[in-house]
């Protein structure tokens, strides 16, 4: 999966969340992500987590994106 394609589905968590992708190895199946959304509020970091794997689920069930490291924040 290249990143921008990945940055668009984190993005399309919720209005208002963007995201930043890295591709840590250039097999563009290793990523680090960094996930702002409003939709996190009020959520613990194991809950916000929770969302982006549920979100993304097709794509790892398909090892199109084999691992992800998240950051996860509410915006200020």
């Amino acid at each position: 999966m290249l990143p921008e394609r990945l940055k668009i589905k984190l993005e399309s968590l919720a209005p208002g969340t963007r995201a930043q992708v890295t591709d840590l190895t250039g097999t563009q199946d290793h990523f680090r992500a960094v996930v702002v959304s409003p939709a996190f509020a009020g959520k613990t970091r194991i809950e916000q987590h929770r969302m982006i794997m549920l979100l993304m689920k097709p794509e790892l069930d398909s090892n199109d994106v084999h691992a992800l490291t998240l950051e996860t924040s509410v915006p200020e």
